[in-house]
């Protein structure tokens, strides 16, 4: 029997134009409290907040967007949101990863990147007071790909180059304007982000390798267990509300249940925005699944 599916909205708590990109990276950049390294690329990092207070500290992975690719800001532009989070008292692990565009980036390597940032929060965790067992993957935009991307890739299948052994476990995703799905939505993906990201993210089809989404689009691959949540902006360009509700319906098929909450008024930036109401929606989400 299909899942329940669940819908709430909420509302902007003051009224203003949707966010643009320049202001959005034009936003402070509290500096993290360390920067762990997991490669030779510069992208290759992770920016950890700490919290004050007793540890261990409950945990946010946060995976940055920008349509997976160079052109736009990796880790530095979601620092605003990082900061955030830590004076609300929780740890967080911000991972960097190859864009396609960069060497080694697309697919296998940008998947890889984002499993192997993942893993390294299990061996570093402990020692660093973070709670492995209360962590949420928070992802904006491309990041919120990447995000259910992580989430359910124990599901992998054995052949697949992205399948890596016991793979670090997510309790919880908030898809925060999201593009989980690369199969049904390219042309809109692609009218927004650039000719051709989705085909170097995929990187197929060929023979061997037909079916390029099983492994790579989340709302194609068979979910893992966790808990998702999808937040987005009833404003939304890129990720639009019809984007949002076809991969609540994908989930629905699926047997699962999705929670997906619409912001009004809010745009793609919004929601990740701190003083803004979109960013609000997001952190009331993720504090309900991360404390």
């Amino acid at each position: 029997m299909p899942g329940r599916v669940l819908l709430s909205l909420a509302l902007m708590t003051a009224a203003a134009e949707p966010m643009g990109v320049e202001a959005f990276l034009a936003q402070p950049q509290p500096a993290p409290d360390a920067v762990i390294l997991y490669g030779p690329a510069p992208v290759q990092a992770v920016d950890l907040y700490l919290p004050g207070g007793q540890a261990p500290h409950p945990t946010v992975i946060l995976i940055h967007g920008g349509c997976w690719s160079a052109d736009i800001p990796g880790r530095e532009h979601v620092r605003a949101v990082a900061g955030d989070l830590r004076s609300r008292g929780l740890a967080v692990w911000s991972i960097g990863y190859r864009r396609v565009e960069e060497p080694g980036g697309g697919y296998p390597g940008t998947f890889q990147d984002v499993a192997r940032a993942i893993d390294l929060l299990g061996a570093e965790g402990p020692r660093r007071g973070l709670a492995a067992d209360r962590v949420v993957a928070v992802g904006h935009s491309a990041g919120g790909h990447l995000a259910q991307w992580a989430a359910a890739r124990a599901q992998l299948p054995v052949w697949s180059p992205l399948r890596t052994e016991d793979p670090f476990p997510i309790a919880a995703v908030v898809s925060v304007g999201g593009l989980g799905d690369l199969k049904r939505f390219p042309e809109a993906i692609e009218a927004r982000c650039g000719a051709g990201v989705v085909g170097k993210l995929t990187a197929g089809p060929t023979p061997e390798r037909p079916d390029v989404y099983v492994e790579t689009s989340p709302a194609q691959m068979t979910p893992g267990p966790a808990t998702e949540v999808l937040v987005f902006g009833e404003l939304d360009t890129l990720s639009t509300p019809a984007i949002n509700r076809a991969m609540v319906e994908s989930r629905a098929a699926q047997g699962r249940a999705v929670r997906a909450v619409e912001v009004g008024g809010a745009g793609h930036f919004d929601l990740m925005a701190p003083g803004r109401g979109g960013w609000e929606a997001v952190a009331a989400e993720v504090l309900k699944l991360a404390k």
